[in-house]
């Protein structure tokens, strides 16, 4: 994870993603495995620290990350309606679920990301004070996975609460190709950081490094968590507010130029106007989106 240091460019980029208009009530999932590879026993309450995607064509979805991102497959359940899990070396790094298009669509694709909390019925009725929404329910059978819902702030952008059964994922560096940063993209930066500094207890302060003075940083627990920034304006067709899962990368064209041959889309970047070629967004073949970021730790620059 980012550690809270100087030279982290959040930059502020065009969305060409729908949303999904909302997730039905889950199909029954068999027995979830823990988001870690062994029991932590810790909870970082606002960490982000697990995603699912879900795609109208998972098999499209599954060989598209196992090529792209050398993530190895792990079925649960067996298609249709199905679940399964990506790892690599063992760390799980998402799940993937079959959903039918929202809109009647011949595709359709969407990563939810989901928060830490120290208590999903709380955290529910947290996002329902504030204005957003529970799109689906606490789901707790699971005693592996712990307790999860997934909802929408008040601005429509989804995400995911969690509790874990065994404790979250650590705080530690992320590999090449495991997941690196977030941000939550809005029409009002500071109405969007209230709704979840209310919600993870997160602390906030400005990005001073870029232009736009209303990015926000999101910490927690002496670490940099996620960040809030301005959707574009003036833009066709109209990007909505969304959370941006961004992965490392060694070479972020390099990996851009692969995700559109295995049939993925460029949506921005990389240009030298966007952290120095080092960030690209996506859309992987269903329309799920996501970034790939190049980051090179302080300690990696001082043992190269």
């Amino acid at each position: 994870m980012i550690n809270p240091t100087r030279g982290l460019f959040v930059i502020a980029f065009l969305l060409l993603t729908a949303i999904g208009s909302a997730l039905a009530e889950a199909d029954k999932l068999p027995p979830l495995p823990p988001v870690t590879a062994g029991t932590t026993g810790e909870h970082l309450p606002g960490k982000i620290i697990w995603a699912d995607l879900f795609s109208s064509s998972p098999d499209v979805s599954r060989d598209f990350y196992q090529q792209l991102f050398g993530w190895e497959w792990r079925e649960i359940k067996p298609q249709p309606k199905g679940y399964g899990m990506f790892y690599l070396d063992d760390v799980p790094m998402a799940g993937l679920a079959h959903r039918d298009s929202p809109d009647g669509g011949d595709k359709y694709g969407r990563w939810i990301h989901y928060l830490s909390v120290a208590d999903v019925p709380a955290a529910e009725q947290v996002i329902l004070d504030r204005g957003g929404k529970v799109i689906l329910s606490r789901v707790g059978a699971y005693p592996e996975r712990g307790d999860f819902a997934i909802a929408a702030a008040p601005d429509g952008a989804l995400f995911g609460v969690m509790r874990t059964a065994n404790g979250d994922p650590g705080d530690y560096a992320a590999a090449i190709n495991e997941w690196i940063w977030w941000q939550v993209y809005s029409d009002s930066v500071d109405a969007s950081a209230e709704f979840y500094v209310t919600l993870a207890g997160y602390q906030t302060f400005e990005n001073e490094e870029t232009d736009s003075i209303a990015d926000l940083f999101f910490t927690s627990e002496g670490y940099l968590r996620a960040a809030a920034a301005p959707l574009p304006k003036n833009t066709e067709p109209r990007p909505v507010p969304t959370w941006l899962g961004m992965i490392r990368v060694e070479d972020v064209a390099a990996t851009a130029a692969r995700a559109e041959a295995l049939g993925g889309t460029l949506l921005y970047g990389p240009s030298p106007e966007l952290m120095d070629d080092d960030l690209a967004v996506i859309a992987d073949p269903t329309g799920a989106t996501f970034a790939i970021m190049r980051w090179t730790y302080p300690e990696e620059e001082a043992n190269p």
